[in-house]
Parts: C-alpha cells; structure tokens; sequence
C-alpha cells in the first residue's frame, strides 16, 4: 500500500527539481550532440525574386546553388539530400546552398519546416512569397532566354560562380554525381 504515495512524492520531487532547474540562471536543456533542430528552430524567410537577388549577391566569393523545391514534388524530395551532402562536404572550400520552396505559404509550419528539420538544413532557406506560384520576375533573373509561355517545372537548380555570375542551370531531378560534377567545376 505504501508504493502509490512513494512514487506519487517521487514524482512530485522531480517535477519541483526540473521546474527549479528551468528558472535557474544560465539553465540550459541537454540536447544529444547531433540532434537537428526542431521544425520551429529552422528559419524560413519569405522571398521574392529582389530578394534572392540581393541573398546571392550578399554570398561574396562564394559559389551559390540556388535550388528551386517543393514537398509535393517528387523529384526535388529525391534530390534534396544530395544537395545538402554536398553543401556539408564543400561548405569549407565556399560553397553556399540557397533552397527556395514552392510549397503554399500554408504549409510551412506543417510540411516545409518538419522536411527541412529532417534534412538537417538549417541555413539558407527561404519560401517564396507567392507559394507555388513562380513569377516572372524569377525567370527575367535566373532564365531570361526563356519564353513567358513555357512550362517551368521543378525542380530547378541554378549555379552562381564565385563572381556572382549565373554559369549553370539544371532542370528536373539530378542525381548526387551530377550535382558534384556542375559545383566542383567552379569551386577550384
């Protein structure tokens, strides 16, 4: 009979040990060494074409890879790991990823931020303002040669050489060689 009150005074002590320990100075919670960030932590800023117009321009002496996504799309759900294994493996040689999602603005609590959270990408990330609609203004930067008619599917990945310079443009899913064989090129 005596086991209910122990483990109801057990309970109770630890309760009052974490709630002093939440207010105490300098209280930090412990978190594992490679925990990635909760969906809440990873920031998404809303982006138009100006706007990742001056994120690339800001990224000096860098190679910028600027990755048009959505979690609805397939292929860039597929690709996406790549891109973010590369950016690991060349970040230290000046390497930069820039991630726009075309996800509805609706869906970044629920889908956007959670996708990037388990990608481990952290940095970089921005959704477009309009959510899945790609205005002009995007193809007068990144594809003026590009008719105002045509399908613009993604995903769409775009290399800036270190000085600001668009050299490469990928359509449609790429597979990690590839990607490394495009940013590798500009990175010497």
């Amino acid at each position: 009979m005596m086991a209910r009150p122990r483990r109801a005074l057990a309970a109770t002590a630890i309760g009052v040990i974490l709630a002093a320990a939440a207010i105490a100075p300098g209280f930090r919670p412990m978190v594992a060494a490679n925990a990635a960030p909760a969906a809440s932590a990873v920031n998404v800023a809303a982006i138009d074409a100006a706007g990742l117009k001056r994120a690339v321009s800001s990224r000096k002496n860098k190679v910028v890879v600027v990755n048009f996504w959505a979690t609805w799309c397939g292929a860039c759900v597929e690709e996406f790991p790549s891109l973010v294994a590369l950016q690991k493996k060349y970040r230290a040689k000046g390497m930069e990823l820039v991630t726009v999602s075309f996800d509805d603005t609706q869906d970044l609590q629920t889908k956007v931020k959670p996708f990037l959270n388990k990608s481990g990408l952290a940095t970089g990330t921005y959704i477009n303002k309009t959510g899945n609609d790609l205005d002009e203004a995007y193809l007068r930067y990144l594809e003026p040669k590009l008719p105002t008619d045509a399908a613009v599917p993604l995903p769409r990945t775009y290399i800036f050489a270190r000085n600001g310079k668009l050299v490469k443009t990928l359509v449609g899913g790429q597979t990690a060689a590839n990607f490394e064989k495009a940013i590798t090129a500009y990175l010497k």
